[in-house]
């Protein structure tokens, strides 16, 4: 019986990492597939990585030429590239799929250079397979539970509009984090 892909995720580099006092700094994309290719576990070790589309490892709006070297960094390594998270919060490209029309437009924004990224990273043959994740983008519930119908009306709306532009860039979507994030962070509400 042939073993599911194993791939390891590279947002932990970049998440919770900066350059403030009492951060950690990031940890470099070719750090990061450094450990990913030395780790080893019963003789089982990663296939790919699912990637974080951000600085300091891709920048957004990045020339394909760039995102192409980056998919030759990756293939050296011998990974695919399987599940890219789409910088939708706010402080990288996008902001909250609950938000204001402005708001909804970044969120929007950033599903699309998404798209465009994983059109890239398919046709240099890096990446075969895979979705494209997004959350909510907004911060715990509090918010979210001034008005839970209408903000939950808001985050649908936002995603069935990110659907439509990846499924016209043929790609897919997956809804992750919504346990943690506004919309269905409470299982009381």
């Amino acid at each position: 019986m042939s073993k599911p892909k194993l791939h390891n995720a590279m947002w932990p580099g970049l998440v919770g990492k900066g350059d403030e006092e009492g951060q950690e700094p990031p940890i470099s994309l070719e750090r990061m597939l450094e450990l990913t290719a030395a780790a080893e576990v019963n003789g089982t070790k990663f296939d790919g990585i699912d990637y974080f589309l951000f600085l300091p490892h891709t920048d957004p709006a990045a020339s394909d030429d760039d995102l192409k070297g980056i998919a030759d960094m990756i293939q050296s390594k011998g990974f695919d590239v399987g599940s890219l998270v789409a910088p939708i919060w706010p402080g990288t490209v996008g902001d909250s799929a609950m938000g204001d029309s402005e708001q909804q437009a970044k969120f929007l924004e950033a599903v699309k250079m998404a798209c465009r990224i994983a059109g890239v990273f398919n046709d240099h043959g890096v990446r075969k397979h895979g979705v494209i994740r997004i959350d909510s983008a907004e911060f715990g519930v509090e918010k979210w539970g001034e008005d839970a119908p209408g903000n939950t009306a808001k985050i649908v709306e936002t995603f069935k509009e990110a659907a439509k532009i990846a499924a016209d860039s043929g790609e897919r979507l997956a809804a992750e984090g919504e346990i943690c994030w506004a919309g269905m962070h409470s299982w009381k509400d």
